[in-house]
């Protein structure tokens, strides 16, 4: 049970992580003035030269998906342009991101 234990724990401290989420420079943004804005995070991981194969970008108001970029192949993580129906004024909205390393391991 504890070897089970060990290895659920080494396994979890390898998976990529999401820092520094970012909207046009701004973390928590009370409000922007672009119409698609631009996007960013960090990777980061416990393991050296890990870099992201892959991100997922999930954009929510009142709860509702309203955006979904699919699983998308690419290492780009800074401006990346929301891609989904025209933002509300005076809305909120929130996002998050999950990325898959170079050997397919998934942020939470």
């Amino acid at each position: 049970m504890i070897a089970l234990l060990a290895f659920v724990v080494a396994v979890a401290a390898q998976q990529p992580r999401v820092a520094g989420l970012r909207v046009e420079y701004l973390s928590n943004p009370i409000g922007i003035d672009a119409a698609k804005p631009r996007l960013s995070w960090r990777t980061t991981s416990s393991e050296r030269n890990t870099v992201q194969a892959a991100y997922q970008i999930q954009v929510t108001r009142d709860g509702k998906l309203i955006w979904d970029s699919g699983r998308t192949a690419s290492d780009a993580s800074v401006f990346v342009p929301y891609g989904g129906q025209a933002l509300e004024s005076g809305t909120r909205y929130v996002w998050r991101v999950r990325v898959w390393d170079a050997k397919d391991r998934a942020s939470s």
